[in-house]
């Protein structure tokens, strides 16, 4: 029911956009309070992610990062199955890092690695491996947001193997081919692809970026897409991918738009991206959307860094003071009605908002023999 309910609101907001008669919001509508609305306690020493959510909110999907398991916890906080899914066993995907992993239908759970995509039951057994032809175009593992199901589809953010060896040296990389991909869940076949939308930064700027694969959210038959770098949200047809339009995310103008870099300077994309402002996270709640992009470090600071290392001390202490807090912004329709900062770092998973605090709270000032995420809507 509740994803029902959070479908209407997402169709409520693009066919608003899409009307032409729909009366502008008005300057004084008011702005919602981001609200506690439940919690999830797992009795669970070290901290763990949430990496999905099932379509009615029944099942939990998380992983510990300290340990190799995953976990899957019903909204009591009972762990109903756990796995270490690496090494050498049976059922694993046979490597150190998975990329990403997501509920498929009512009964499975899909696991994108290097090598392949597993097919596991919810308790952590291994139904099938198929290969893959293609590679996805992404930094993360663990969680990657380049690989995504959705009813009878995925979504990767990848290059087919064929395509590698002239699409890698190519120096407008960003906007050299159409990375973004609907594949059939059965056959991995594609049904359609895309390059970047001609009116972003990545297709303006084209080159090398640390985060080029952007965010997605998906609403019945429609695909919301917001690249890191690229202050606009796309909204597409599922499956087909034809663009329906875009909106502009008028983020505050501290927001600093990543500059690409080329092949063979590797390193200068961490500079860049510490540099710049990129986008997280969206969601949209109770007829709003709520985006979150982080802080660019000052170019003058960003320069002075050591460039023959990434992670030095110096480099960890920018990164820890402007990356990871958000500036949040809320939209209503097209308008946003209010951008700011809250006291308090959100996550989303399938337009499910939440945290591992409350609002002003330090999630590490004391240990804890369990974990809570706490769940959170605009109201």
């Amino acid at each position: 029911m509740k994803k029902l309910f959070l479908t209407i609101l997402a169709l409520s907001f693009l066919y608003s956009c899409d009307s032409p008669e729909k009366a502008p919001v008005s300057e004084d509508i008011r702005v919602p309070e981001l609200v506690l609305v439940d919690s999830l306690v797992v009795d669970r020493l070290t901290q763990f992610d949430v990496v999905d959510i099932n379509e009615d909110s029944t099942r939990y999907l998380l992983y510990d990062w300290s340990t190799n398991e995953f976990m899957i916890s019903s909204p009591s906080g009972e762990i109903l199955a756990i796995a270490d899914l690496t090494g050498d066993g049976k059922n694993s995907y046979q490597e150190r890092y998975f990329i990403g992993a997501k509920f498929y239908g009512k009964d499975q759970i899909l696991i994108q690695a290097k090598s392949g995509v597993f097919s596991y039951d919810l308790n952590f057994n291994l139904i099938a491996k198929r290969p893959t032809t293609y590679s996805l175009e992404t930094r993360h593992v663990d969680g990657s947001r380049s690989f995504n199901v959705f009813g009878s589809y995925i979504y990767t953010f990848s290059i087919e193997e064929k395509d590698q060896e002239s699409v890698y040296p190519n120096e407008e990389f960003s906007k050299a081919y159409p990375f973004f991909t609907i594949r059939d869940a059965g056959s991995l076949a594609v049904v359609s692809s895309i390059f970047v939308p001609e009116g972003s930064s990545l297709f303006k700027n084209p080159g090398f970026y640390n985060n080029l694969d952007p965010i997605v959210q998906v609403e019945v038959n429609s695909i919301f897409v917001l690249y890191p770098n690229s202050p606009e949200l796309y909204i597409y047809d599922l499956p087909s991918l034809g663009l329906r339009k875009s909106i502009d995310l008028v983020p505050n103008e501290a927001f600093k738009v990543a500059k690409p870099y080329r092949l063979k300077e590797n390193l200068r994309g961490f500079f860049n991206s510490l540099a710049a402002s990129e986008y997280h996270y969206f969601a949209f709640s109770n007829g709003y959307l709520l985006t979150m992009y982080d802080e660019a470090a000052p170019q003058e600071e960003v320069d002075a860094l050591p460039k023959d290392q990434v992670g030095g001390e110096e480099f960890m202490a920018l990164l820890k003071k402007h990356k990871f807090t958000y500036t949040y912004q809320i939209f209503k329709e097209e308008k946003k009605i209010w951008e700011g900062d809250w006291d308090i770092s959100l996550k989303v998973v399938r337009d499910v908002i939440f945290s591992f605090s409350k609002i002003g709270e330090d999630p590490d000032a004391q240990e804890k023999d369990f974990q809570t995420v706490y769940f959170y809507e605009l109201k």
